[in-house]
């Protein structure tokens, strides 16, 4: 008896156990459940979120140049910032850069990316093919606020702007400051250069003759060296502007051709100006500056990170710019009379907005094309590129101000011009070019240069496109 009871006890006992477990197995089944719910309801509010923010794809070919894509890139994460409270979301799809011939074959079988960059020079051919639209809210834009007008004119073509300045040059004279000691300057003498060049003192025959006496004493076996022969910066001392932004035409001024040839004729006479001078461009020319080789290196700002490349010195700025300050001086290209004015010649790179981009779209393209100038990124480009800031914010940067060539650049903005948009410039200047090499190859004087310059044009630039002064 004793043992039945102790059977039953224990069955008793045993189902109570079974009984326990049963309820815990359902408990943890029952919290899992909970647990699984409380996630799949997570992931779904998760997922209804990014179903209901609305996305902006934008296309944008890529530049492969200084800060640009990285610019660009710091862009897109500030404007999605920028965002975030409206629920939107910009990406950008990368397309590779392209040269103008693949740019307008791709343009036409219906490729358009919607930002993408070129130089100034190419806004009316762009437009003719129909692969920009105007971008007006540049005029308004905070970003030009302050910006002078003859940078603003870079932008307008036809009534209207196309392209914004990405970033900006000037064309500084590069003068070998050793060979202008051993002519008899004193430092002082050095470095009034540029005052005296600002008030008209000092012309471009004057640099002519001062490279004369420095070949004919053996200091140097370059004169004058330019980045290429069309260098428009000789032209614009001498009065010749190209292009008239009001009536959209050419122009081609006789007076001021025939002054400009006489200029190079003089100038080849003296052995200034050889007839190779159109072989040696700033890439080979910095070498040779730097051995003390070439008197005038007619180039742009960024002739002085060429120049530091060609030193061996990219990773120590300051001891360059201490090697620079005592072995170069800079100035603007002298004016062609006494009393006249200096220039300044620049090509800036441009950032264009793709005709296929609609009203609706452009507001998230134009955000970011104005992030990507946000003055810290300009100054960033500068540091890689050796090409100025754009705007005046940029300029107060303490990186800018800190780089005593960089500062000493961008008084000359203010007086700087770039190349004609006109569709035809190109061919333009291919007469010109032949007026130039009438007198270096065929060794015939100023007049020949210009019959044949004035023959090119009236043969290939049509009536309706150019104005005869």
């Amino acid at each position: 008896m004793k043992k039945l009871t102790c059977v039953f006890l224990s069955l008793i006992m045993l189902t109570v156990m079974l009984s326990g477990c049963s309820n815990t197995l359902k408990t943890n089944k029952s919290s899992q459940t909970s647990s699984t719910a409380v996630t799949d309801s997570r992931q779904s509010t998760t997922a209804d979120q990014k179903e209901s923010k609305k996305t902006i794809t934008i296309t944008r070919r890529l530049a492969e140049w200084g800060a640009r894509d990285a610019n660009f890139h710091e862009a897109l994460k500030r404007l999605n910032k920028e965002l975030e409270p409206q629920n939107v979301e910009v990406t950008v799809e990368e397309w590779p850069k392209v040269d103008d011939d693949q740019l307008l074959l791709q343009g036409q079988a219906g490729k358009k990316a919607d930002i993408f960059m070129n130089s100034s020079v190419d806004i009316g051919w762009e437009l003719d093919a129909g692969l920009i639209r105007d971008i007006d809210w540049v005029k308004d834009a905070a970003l030009f606020k302050n910006t002078s007008e003859n940078l603003m004119n870079i932008m307008y073509y036809k009534g209207h702007y196309y392209g914004l300045i990405q970033d900006m040059d000037t064309s500084p004279v590069f003068l070998s400051r050793p060979a202008l000691k051993k002519l008899g300057m004193s430092d002082n003498d050095i470095d009034g250069l540029r005052d005296k060049v600002i008030n008209g003192e000092f012309v471009l025959n004057d640099l002519v003759d001062l490279a004369k006496k420095a070949l004919d004493q053996g200091l140097v076996d370059t004169g004058f060296a330019v980045e290429d022969k069309r260098f428009e910066g000789w032209g614009y001392a001498f009065g010749i502007t190209n292009y008239d932004l009001d009536q959209n035409k050419l122009v081609f001024d006789e007076n001021a051709v025939k002054d400009l040839y006489s200029f190079w004729a003089d100038a080849s006479k003296k052995g200034v100006i050889s007839e190779s001078i159109g072989d040696l461009n700033t890439d080979l020319s910095a070498p040779k500056f730097i051995e003390g080789s070439i008197f005038a290196s007619f180039a742009r700002t960024e002739y002085y990170s060429k120049l530091r490349a060609a030193k061996g010195m990219e990773n120590d700025p300051d001891g360059f710019d201490q090697w620079f300050n005592e072995n170069v001086i800079c100035i603007p290209i002298p004016g062609s009379k006494k009393g006249g004015h200096p220039v300044s010649y620049s090509n800036p790179a441009m950032i264009f907005v793709g005709a296929d981009v609609d009203d609706e779209k452009m507001p998230y393209v134009q955000r970011l094309i104005e992030l990507m100038m946000s003055p810290d990124l300009q100054v960033e480009h500068t540091l890689l590129s050796g090409k100025l800031p754009v705007t005046p914010d940029a300029f107060d940067d303490t990186r800018i101000k800190d780089l005593k060539y960089y500062n000493e650049q961008l008084y000359m903005m203010d007086f700087t011009s770039v190349r004609s948009p006109h569709p035809y410039y190109a061919r333009f200047i291919e007469g010109y070019l032949t007026g130039v090499d009438t007198i270096l190859v065929s060794k015939k004087d100023a007049n020949a240069a210009y019959e044949a310059y004035l023959a090119d044009t009236k043969q290939n630039i049509p009536d309706n496109e150019i104005i005869y002064k």
